[in-house]
């Protein structure tokens, strides 16, 4: 038991260390506590240490945040609505993971969003438009670490998809590829790099159709490997519960005084990020 506290105390300790960190790099551009929160909670689970099923306390988040528990509560209320979070009477709010059954619908919406968004941008791309999409595409292609890349690849979309200049609609896409990064970034996703090429070129030379095309197979081959991968954690998980309950028990009681890790086990770290 001595070995397990020592183990959940240094894996809190990183918790909050990191968490600490986002909230001082975010401070300066909130004006409300609650919206400090909000933002660094959200960043949190988004980067990935505020891992699924990671329980957040009211009491230990009002002493990192140095608040009382009232913006707390709102702010987890507010991260809840936004499907970040869960909660459960009597246990509080933890990190909300996305279930197998899940994936098929987010990724028919993401498809459904991002192809209208493509139909509207193509059109309109000019020669300045075209040379940011390259200059962000090779930048993304040059960059070896998997995380860096995740994030130029990003960019390049946000560039792509603010085109049109439909705020709505861009948010709507932000969120829903938002929501799957922190799962992706959990699960060893096969890279598809040719995938990204041939749909950059696509674009480039303005064809619409099979930009949609390429955007659409892609996403429906991801979606059964993420479905897959999350489903199999989900057996593991279940599996590892029914032989261990001692065990998780006694993690259960030695890290109810810190930032605590989840009631969920992770799932095996990401190799790759796809989109």
């Amino acid at each position: 038991r001595a070995t397990q506290l020592t183990t959940d105390e240094q894996s809190a300790t990183r918790t909050e260390a990191s968490l600490t960190q986002v909230i001082e790099r975010l401070r300066p551009t909130h004006v409300t506590v609650q919206s400090l929160v909000i933002a660094a909670l959200r960043q949190g689970i988004l980067d990935g240490f505020l891992s699924p099923g990671t329980r957040l306390r009211q009491e230990e988040l009002a002493l990192v945040f140095n608040t009382s528990r009232i913006p707390i509560r709102e702010a987890l209320r507010l991260l809840e609505h936004e499907g970040l979070l869960e909660s459960e009477p009597n246990r509080g709010f933890s990190v909300k993971p996305i279930g197998a059954d899940e994936i098929d619908e987010i990724y028919d919406l993401r498809i459904v969003l991002e192809s209208h968004a493509l139909q509207l941008a193509v059109p309109l791309l000019t020669d300045a438009d075209l040379a940011a999409l390259r200059e962000l595409f090779e930048a993304m292609e040059a960059v070896e670490n998997r995380e860096e890349r995740r994030v130029k690849r990003e960019e390049f979309y946000f560039r792509l998809y603010s085109v049109p200049a439909r705020p709505r609609l861009l948010s709507l896409i932000v969120t829903m590829r938002r929501e799957l990064a922190r799962s992706l970034r959990w699960y060893a996703v096969p890279a598809s790099e040719a995938h990204h090429r041939a749909f950059f070129e696509a674009v480039m030379q303005g064809e619409v159709p099979t930009a949609v095309k390429l955007l659409t197979t892609h996403y429906r081959k991801v979606a059964s490997l993420l479905r897959r991968f999350i489903r199999e954690a989900e057996l593991r998980q279940r599996a590892a519960a029914s032989e261990q309950p001692t065990a998780r028990t006694a993690a259960g009681r030695c890290s109810g005084n810190r930032l605590p890790q989840g009631r969920r086990q992770r799932p095996p770290a990401a190799h790759a990020s796809e989109s």
